[in-house]
C-alpha cells in the first residue's frame, strides 16, 4: 500500500531479485531479497544480516524514492513503475540518458517503449558516446528484459491469484 503496487508485482520483482533467497549474494556485492548494493543499502537501513522483513521494507522506501524521482517527468503512474523498477536495476542516471536519448530523437521521454528503446542501446558507441549521456556505458538490454520479466511473471501471478479465488467460490 505505500507504493500502491499490487502485492503480486513487488513479488515479481523480490523474485527477479533474489528468488525469495535472503541470503542471496549477487554477483556485484548486492544482498538479500532486495539485492541492496551496499551504499544503497546502507542508505535506507539494511545490510547482509537484515531480515527478509526490515530487507523488503528498505526496498519499498528505495521504491517510494526513485517514485518521486520521476513523478514529474512520467506523469503516468504505470509508465512511471517501469521507469521505477528500470532505476532500481541500473540505477537512475542510465534510465535519464536514455531519457535524454529519446528526446533528442524525438520520441517520447514518458513512455517506456520509446525510453527503453535507448536503454537497449545504451552500449553501443552511437548512443553512449553521444553528447546528451552523463552516465556512460551500460548493458541497458539487461534492465529491459528485467522490466518484461518483472511484468510478466506478475501477470502469471496475478492470473493464479484469479484463478484462485474462483475456485474458492
Amino acid at each position: 500500500p505505500k507504493i500502491k503496487w499490487d502485492w503480486e508485482l513487488l513479488a515479481s520483482m523480490i523474485y527477479q531479485e533474489s528468488h525469495f533467497n535472503n541470503e542471496a549474494i549477487g554477483w556485484g556485492g548486492s544482498f538479500g531479497l532486495m539485492q541492496f548494493m551496499p551504499t544503497t543499502g546502507k542508505r535506507f537501513g539494511v545490510n547482509e544480516f537484515s531480515s527478509p522483513e526490515a530487507n523488503i521494507k528498505a526496498g519499498v522506501k528505495y521504491i517510494k524514492h526513485l517514485e518521486k524521482m520521476w513523478i514529474n517527468s512520467v506523469p503516468d503512474s504505470l509508465e512511471r513503475i517501469k521507469f521505477v523498477l528500470a532505476s532500481y536495476n541500473v540505477g537512475p542516471g542510465h534510465v535519464k540518458d536514455a531519457q535524454r536519448l529519446a528526446k533528442k530523437y524525438s520520441d517520447n521521454p514518458s513512455l517506456w517503449k520509446d525510453v527503453g528503446y535507448y536503454l537497449q542501446h545504451k552500449s553501443e558507441p552511437m548512443y553512449y558516446k553521444d553528447e546528451v549521456v552523463k552516465h556512460g556505458y551500460c548493458k541497458g538490454y539487461v534492465t529491459y528484459d528485467y522490466v518484461n520479466e518483472i511484468y510478466e511473471r506478475y501477470e502469471h501471478y496475478k492470473n493464479i491469484v484469479a484463478e484462485n479465488q474462483l475456485a474458492k467460490n
